[in-house]
């Protein structure tokens, strides 16, 4: 049996059918850019999420957001902040800030506020208290993040330990809703060390470029 040869103009047409080709839009570059797409993608950006009211600016940099006086569960925050590259943004500016164990915002100081720093390889912590819920929010942490070349950030971190949830995220995160993505919502860890017991969280930060 003799195989059968496609003709270019049966090439293109089977293109067109399958969307591989636009008016002005060439089969190369197409599968250039898909590749590039791809590329650039490697990393899914840190989904955005509001402000809020208690914003202020002026933060000190610090690694520690609490003093003597807060009370609450001490809680560890850490992650990295990178592009969707996975190029790590070692001059981002990272703002954090929220409310205290009582659901409460510190806007007179900077309890709870903190500009925090970034190494070199994009790493970052602070220690702090698990916050607490007020009105019909969930536990949550402020990020307002600015890298050059790259897009502003607002977001929120979320705990899935929070009562909020009902030990379900998956199903019951809309019970805020201001948590408009699940993905924020990460995980808690307990941790007994040095004869003390604290709440740690990783939150990995990923910007797109301007």
């Amino acid at each position: 049996m003799k195989k059968r040869r496609i003709s270019r103009r049966d090439f293109i047409y089977l293109c067109i059918g399958g969307g591989l080709l636009t008016a002005g839009y060439p089969l190369v570059r197409a599968v250039s850019q898909s590749r590039n797409v791809k590329k650039e993608r490697a990393f899914i950006p840190t989904p955005g999420n509001t402000l809020g009211p208690f914003y202020r600016k002026g933060a000190p940099r610090k690694e520690k957001l609490f003093d003597a006086t807060s009370s609450g569960v001490p809680l560890m925050v850490a992650g990295r902040v990178i592009n969707t590259e996975g190029t790590a943004l070692a001059g981002a500016i990272l703002e954090v800030f929220h409310a205290d164990a009582e659901g409460d915002y510190d806007m007179r100081g900077f309890n709870y506020r903190g500009e925090i720093p970034v190494s070199a390889s994009g790493e970052y912590r602070y220690e702090t208290v698990v916050p607490g819920g007020y009105g019909g929010r969930a536990q949550h942490i402020h990020y307002v993040i600015n890298a050059s070349g790259h897009r502003h950030l607002v977001t929120q971190l979320y705990f899935e330990s929070d009562p909020k949830f009902e030990g379900n995220p998956d199903r019951n995160y809309n019970r805020d809703s201001l948590v408009w993505h699940r993905e924020l919502i990460r995980p808690v860890a307990t941790v007994n060390k040095n004869n003390a017991t604290y709440s740690s969280v990783s939150f990995d930060i990923c910007m797109e470029k301007a």
